[in-house]
């Protein structure tokens, strides 16, 4: 085994280190996912050094045959793990139990193929070789089956954020994958832990960069991306701000995680409306803005399309409240930014007094 390999495995398990050492000093990641970075790094630790020992065994003393085909299992039934808790770390991942279970079934066939002699994803013979078994490729799928999920969902929250990112997003997975394929030409190449560690400690970045940029309430970029944008436009706009009315009465009656809810609602509905033409911003407790790149003609039709999807939504969930909305069109040669975000604040007021006055008319008609 050569010391070059030995160092590979030990740069491997540094990066984990490193990346765990900066997730507990990370106030902005949640607890629960400080607990999947934690089990990706111990996971990435175990595959690396099970790997490097499982070579270090091969062919050399039979007797350590056992251990050997422990090793080969802790290997083979972590690495596939380890793509799909990286996508928990991108978003919520969608029919997880059934994930979760395939990949039980996976380990659980690594444990009971290697134990009970079946030669079939592989084995260690007498001699304490290791060899691919017929069924090696079961391995495989599961493999490529959790990189391809990951590199998906990468990629579609990728462009939920506007294509943040988009094309890290798309050479992340290309990395791995090249660092995959060098070690399968080569043989005596062994470089795949390493390429996981660093593609890992690039997918922390990534999500920590992410983090910083979006509410965590509603998903929605947030106010710091929004000033930072607005410091760079300098191209033809249309702007929207957006209220929440009497959002202060529903906390009071509802409670606050209902308030919550209710917030989240509205900015899935902004971001239904809107995301295709512009970006969308939590700018406050119950604000919200779009910057939209429409032209001045579009800004009414896709205001209309925000309050038929608004109105929508309100049937099926009474409490959603009321959203008032005003906006102004951007035109950098003649305005200023100040200008227009005061003409769209007055336009949102307006809007706000015109729906109170409709709602005071009509329970005065009502009695």
């Amino acid at each position: 085994m050569s010391d070059f390999y030995s160092a590979i495995v030990f740069l491997s398990a540094f990066i984990m280190i490193i990346m765990v050492l900066l997730v507990r000093s990370n106030d902005l990641v949640e607890y629960s996912e400080k607990q999947t970075i934690y089990t990706i790094s111990v996971l990435v630790i175990a595959g690396a050094v099970s790997e490097w020992l499982a070579v270090w065994m091969d062919g050399a003393d039979p007797s350590l045959r056992l251990l050997h085909v422990i090793l080969k299992t802790i290997e083979l039934s972590t690495a596939p793990v380890i793509p799909v808790l990286c996508s928990s770390l991108i978003r919520p991942i969608r029919h997880k139990k059934a994930i979760y279970s395939l990949l039980s079934i996976h380990v659980l066939l690594e444990i009971l193929f290697a134990f009970w002699s079946l030669d079939y994803i592989f084995w260690v013979d007498e001699q304490g070789c290791y060899h691919r078994g017929a069924f090696y490729w079961v391995y495989a799928l599961a493999y490529i089956g959790g990189m391809l999920f990951f590199t998906a969902l990468l990629l579609s929250e990728s462009t939920r954020h506007y294509d943040t990112h988009r094309t890290l997003a798309a050479i992340l997975p290309l990395f791995f994958f090249c660092g995959l394929l060098i070690e399968y030409q080569t043989v005596t190449v062994r470089i795949t832990w390493l390429c996981a560690s660093v593609a890992i400690l690039m997918v922390y970045i990534l999500y920590s960069e992410l983090r910083q940029k979006t509410d965590a309430l509603t998903h929605l970029l947030n106010r710091s991306s929004y000033e930072s944008r607005l410091a760079a436009l300098r191209e033809h706009a249309v702007i929207y701000y957006f209220d929440v009315d009497e959002f202060k009465s529903i906390n009071d009656t509802y409670g606050h995680g209902e308030g919550d809810s209710m917030l989240s609602e509205v900015g899935g509905v902004i971001y239904a409306s809107f995301s295709h033409v512009g970006h969308c911003y939590r700018i406050g407790g119950d604000e919200f803005c779009v910057i939209a790149r429409i032209s001045d003609m579009a800004a009414e039709a896709q205001l209309s399309e925000f309050l038929r999807e608004l109105a929508a939504q309100r049937e099926q969930c009474e409490r959603l409240p009321q959203v008032s909305v005003g906006y102004a069109c951007y035109h950098p040669e003649r305005d200023s930014i100040e200008d227009v975000i005061a003409r769209a604040d007055q336009m949102m007021y307006h809007y706000k007094r015109k729906l109170k006055d409709t709602v005071q008319l009509a329970g005065d008609a009502s009695e």
